[in-house]
């Protein structure tokens, strides 16, 4: 029904300001081109830096697809949107942000796994391709060169690296059948969606952030 409603009332609608531990995350969720479109251009504002990373995750086959960058957030509901604007091809700005090789993306373990498969949009079949993404394990078991992190989990690479994040509990009963794909979400459910997303690109953060100041500590000595 978003399709009904003035843009200008959707880009209010689609913001949530969210506490997660100490920092507040500005997070855009929707199911409009427009309103993607504009969010990963204000992504892109944000990769200023040398060798820019973006935190990614894909939540139940494409129903939530989501970039993370410093304090933005953006949750795109991808299978909605293929079908409520009617897309027969992926919006050019996506596939130009994935495709983009100056960008490293970070992302959690299993989608790693699955990076060479493509994620397709169950209503229109469309296929969305992940296939330059980097484990959060294996940048952490590689910056800190320790192997054993490898298989580590995601709570495990946080401890290891400092950083105090709590999964979301959610009690059994609890969460709405098929709530990935409802068409408005509340604020714990988008919290629980981007726990791995924020949490993966605040490990990488830190990572690069303390390998900068020993490399800048070390040229300096």
């Amino acid at each position: 029904m978003s399709e009904l409603l003035p843009l200008s009332w959707l880009v209010q609608a689609s913001t949530y300001n969210l506490k997660i531990g100490e920092r507040t995350v500005i997070t855009t969720v929707t199911d409009r081109e427009a309103i993607a479109i504009s969010s990963i251009s204000a992504l892109r504002s944000e990769l200023k830096t040398p060798d820019p990373f973006v935190g990614i995750d894909v939540v139940n086959n494409g129903d939530l697809l989501l970039f993370h960058v410093k304090n933005r957030c953006l949750i795109i509901q991808f299978n909605r949107m293929m079908l409520l604007d009617r897309l027969t091809d992926i919006p050019s700005p996506l596939n130009e942000f994935l495709g983009d090789k100056s960008i490293t993306f970070i992302g959690p373990r299993n989608l790693c796994q699955n990076s060479t498969e493509s994620y397709i949009s169950g209503s229109s079949g469309q296929k969305l391709v992940l296939n330059r993404i980097v484990d959060v394990g294996y940048l952490t078991g590689k910056l800190c060169k320790k192997p054993d992190l490898l298989s580590s989990t995601l709570e495990e690479l946080l401890g290891r690296v400092g950083i105090d994040i709590k999964k979301p509990v959610i009690s059994e009963g609890s969460m709405r059948p098929d709530w990935q794909s409802s068409s408005v979400l509340s604020e714990e459910e988008v919290k629980y969606a981007m726990y791995e997303v924020h949490s993966c690109y605040q490990i990488a953060s830190k990572l690069i952030t303390d390998a900068t100041s020993a490399t800048a500590t070390k040229d300096a000595g």
